[in-house]
């Protein structure tokens, strides 16, 4: 080997080992804005987003929905589900990391080349950022941009297409982020995640969530996105609240679903410090694997970027985002890991069906409740009867409490022979609190998390958002800062929850007693939770969406009307009992007869 072999290997080892390293520049353009589709009206307008886009970093700086808006009765305007977090933007482009040269560049800081927005034959709408990278100032790489954007869709196509514009071989690794800074819209009830779905071995859709506030408090603000069993495949990842999401998905070179050229993924705090209380500084962090690209060759890189709404009918009804499981973004919050999931399912789709013949979502909220109570009426029934038989029994039963006191075994063998000679069964007023409550959950979860109920009124004159508090009219703004009162009531009156809480009150008042005579400080607990209950639920649900209290209010109103029924129907036939008179049957004329002495209590 000569010498000059030797001198040309110790600088190509010097450079790779960066030691000495190449300058990389780039062209910097203007910074400007474009728009993507429309937000104005349906009638006049195919596009269901409107997209407001940045040549800084190729970004998208802003994503507003047509068919809703913020919401605000005075001065509505489309709802901007996606906004710029300080300096930082969805789908941004963040680093080109050069491996070979050990260097990297940061694209979020330069603007790109744009013509504008161009009008496709189809109708969809497209436009084209470019940026070139250059080594030593001489054309090293070409970086081009496309989003795309069809009508009456809310999928956004994202290309990235890397060209080798040099005389060797270029290793390349771009970094982007994903959706960031979803829009927060009620501080108290808006649980919002990070959600990764991946594909499992029997090619079934899984997926991991994790809240937000747990994303900055446990994980400092940035936590990598991995299911724990890695034979898993990555799918997509998204950024959701209660109503809404933005799912990005890296978009395969093959027939697969998966993508295979995904490198690192992280759900990322833009600010992690965990004391911030906006905490829609939250995005989405993808880094490609290392591309190798040939001279005067290119690599692309396609993403697709759903931004809309969490709707269960759109998601089973286009075939990709069903194939991809979307509907998992569904959460419903209220059923707490209890499974109860498909039956909320259930209840919005009786619930859509019947907005087809009555297109008012609060109607459709009393008749459901209402139809509920009447079906588990004969389960309530008998619970009554069984509350009110125990109640009779107190004195009975204190007395096998005074005389088996110190015999435990004994005591509960003479409470079983009590409640069995007087046909007793102690567990049949638990259950209709069992049976009801997969289906009071169930519906409680599907009017709080379906998108159907937001922005949807009840009357044009109060509730007229089902999704918000009722507000019958706002109080003064010196309200908000009277202590403990100011932040409990806000600044509007609220009267369903007020008119809730006197239905409660009634319905405690209505409830059989099953504390003893003989037992007062049993009775007194009784009292104080007669006033507990309505004030405690008052305080909870003052600020509660309308529909939820609508819900609530319907099922203690109609609860109220049942357990005066059922109260009256008790009293009329204990007092024939007592009084040794039966009704004949209706062939006797309707007359009443001697009947024989049977315990007081034995009623049904």
């Amino acid at each position: 080997m000569n010498i000059k072999t030797i001198i040309q290997l110790v600088v190509i080892l010097i450079i790779n080992c960066g030691i000495v390293n190449a300058e990389i520049t780039a062209v910097n353009a203007e910074e400007k804005t474009f728009i993507l589709g429309s937000t104005s009206s349906k009638e006049t307008n195919p596009y269901t987003l409107e997209i407001s886009l940045t040549t800084r970093g190729a970004a998208i700086s802003s994503a507003k929905l047509r068919d809703y808006n913020n919401r605000n009765v005075e001065t509505p305007k489309p709802f901007e589900v996606l906004k710029p977090i300080g300096k930082n933007f969805s789908l941004a482009s963040k680093r080109l990391v050069l491996p070979d040269i050990g260097k990297s560049f940061p694209l979020e800081r330069l603007n790109w080349i744009s013509d504008g927005v161009v009008k496709n034959t189809d109708g969809s709408e497209s436009i084209s950022f470019s940026a070139i990278i250059l080594q030593d100032d001489s054309e090293f790489l070409k970086l081009t941009k496309t989003y795309l954007l069809r009508q009456e869709d809310y999928l956004l196509d994202c290309d990235v297409v890397v060209e080798n514009l040099s005389g060797d071989k270029a290793g390349v690794l771009l970094e982007m982020t994903g959706p960031a800074g979803i829009t927060r819209e009620d501080p108290r009830t808006d649980v919002r995640t990070v959600t990764g779905a991946f594909l499992n071995q029997q090619n079934m859709v899984e997926v991991t969530k994790t809240s937000i506030k747990d994303l900055t408090k446990d994980y400092g603000g940035k936590m990598k996105m991995f299911h724990k069993n890695a034979e898993f495949k990555f799918l997509w990842a998204s950024i959701e609240d209660k109503y809404f999401t933005s799912i990005i998905r890296p978009v395969p070179a093959d027939a697969n679903i998966y993508s295979n050229w995904i490198g690192d993924k992280y759900a990322i705090s833009f600010d992690p410090d965990v004391m911030v209380k906006d905490d829609e500084n939250i995005g989405i962090l993808f880094e490609t694997q290392n591309a190798y690209i040939a001279a005067g060759q290119e690599v692309t890189f396609k993403y697709q970027v759903y931004i809309g709404p969490k709707d269960k009918e759109l998601f089973n009804s286009v075939p990709l985002y069903r194939q991809l499981g979307f509907i998992k973004t569904i959460e419903f919050q209220a059923c707490c890991g209890l499974g109860f999931g498909w039956l909320s399912f259930f209840i919005l789709d009786a619930m859509n069906w019947l907005n087809g013949f009555i297109p008012n979502y609060g109607v459709i909220i009393i008749i459901f409740v209402l139809v509920v109570r009447l079906v588990l009426h004969p389960v309530t029934k008998k619970s009554q009867v069984s509350m009110m038989r125990m109640a009779k029994l107190g004195p009975m039963s204190e007395e096998i409490k005074k005389k088996y006191g110190d015999n435990k075994a004994e005591m509960q063998k003479q409470m079983a022979k009590l409640y069995k000679e007087q046909g007793i069964a102690p567990m049949l007023g638990c259950l209709p609190m069992l049976l009801q409550m997969p289906i009071w959950v169930a519906l409680y979860s599907a009017i709080n998390t379906g998108i159907e109920f937001r922005g949807a009124a009840f009357l044009p004159f109060w509730i007229t958002d089902l999704s918000i508090p009722d507000a019958l009219f706002h109080l003064p703004a010196a309200t908000e800062s009277i202590p403990f009162i100011g932040s409990f009531i806000g600044s509007e009156f609220n009267l369903l929850p007020i008119l809730l809480g006197v239905a409660m009150f009634a319905q405690q008042k209505l409830m059989p007693s099953t504390a003893p005579a003989s037992n007062p400080q049993a009775a007194q607990q009784q009292k104080m939770m007669l006033w507990m209950m309505p004030i405690m639920m008052l305080m909870f649900l003052y600020r509660a969406p309308s529909g939820l209290n609508l819900y609530i209010m319907t099922s203690t109103a109609g609860g109220v009307l049942e357990q005066y029924v059922i109260r009256k129907h008790i009293k009329e036939k204990q007092a024939l009992e007592e009084s040794g008179l039966v009704p004949t049957t209706s062939k006797l004329g309707g007359k009443l007869k001697k009947k024989k002495p049977k315990p007081p209590i034995k009623f049904s």
